[in-house]
C-alpha cells in the first residue's frame, strides 16, 4: 500500500508523493523509550502512537534485544484510528526503506574567527547508515527534501547509484532544548 505524503508538510501545495507503507516499518530510536521519563510523549509500554500521515496508531508489544542487551527491534501491534478518536502523537517511519549518507557542510576551519566561530565542532559529522524513504531513488543533485523533525536536505553531487548522499541545509528542532 502507498501513502500520499506532502513534499513540504508545512505548504501541500507543492505536491504529494507517494511512499511505500509495509508490515515492517522503521522508526527514530529517540522516538521510543523502554523506561521514559515523565513527559515523553512517543511509543512506550501502555502509550500508542499514531505513524503520521497514515491513519495508523501502533502500540508496543513486544521488545526485542540483542546479546548486548540493546533494542534490536520492536513488535506493535497496529489498527486504523477511530474517526472520533483524539491522536496526541504523531511519529515518522520508513518503511522499504534505502541506506543513504548525510552530512551537514559546515566548515568551521573555511574561515577563521568571524560568524563561523560559533559553529557546532561537530558540524562535519556524516551519517553513513540512515535510512530514507524510496521514493528519493531516482533523485538528481541538489533536488531538495524535508525530511521531518530533521531538516531540509539537498541531494549531494556524490551521490551515485548505490550510494546516495545527501546534505542538511537547515535543521528543525521539535523543542529549542533538543539538539
Amino acid at each position: 500500500m502507498d501513502i500520499q505524503v506532502p513534499n513540504f508538510p508545512a505548504d501541500e501545495t507543492k505536491g504529494f508523493h507517494p511512499v511505500p507503507f509495509a508490515p515492517i516499518v522503521f522508526i527514530e530510536r529517540t522516538d521510543f523509550k523502554e523506561e521514559p521519563k515523565p513527559g515523553f510523549k512517543h511509543l512506550a509500554w501502555g502509550q500508542p502512537v499514531c505513524l503520521r500521515h497514515t491513519g495508523y496508531i501502533i502500540e508496543l508489544q513486544r521488545v526485542v534485544k540483542g546479546s548486548s542487551g540493546c533494542v534490536e527491534s520492536l513488535e506493535v501491534t497496529c489498527r486504523r484510528a477511530d474517526a472520533g478518536e483524539k491522536l496526541k502523537t504523531f511519529i515518522h517511519w520508513v518503511s522499504q526503506s534505502l541506506m543513504c549518507e548525510y552530512k551537514n557542510p559546515e566548515d568551521p576551519t573555511e574561515v577563521p574567527g568571524g560568524f563561523l566561530s560559533d559553529l557546532n565542532l561537530a558540524s562535519l559529522r556524516a551519517v553513513e547508515a540512515a535510512l530514507v524513504d524510496c521514493s528519493v531513488a531516482l533523485s538528481k543533485p541538489f533536488d531538495k527534501f524535508q525530511c521531518e523533525r530533521l531538516g531540509y536536505f539537498s541531494m549531494d553531487p556524490d551521490s551515485h547509484q548505490g550510494k546516495l548522499v545527501f546534505n542538511r541545509s537547515v535543521t528543525l528542532k521539535e523543542d529549542p532544548g533538543q539538539v
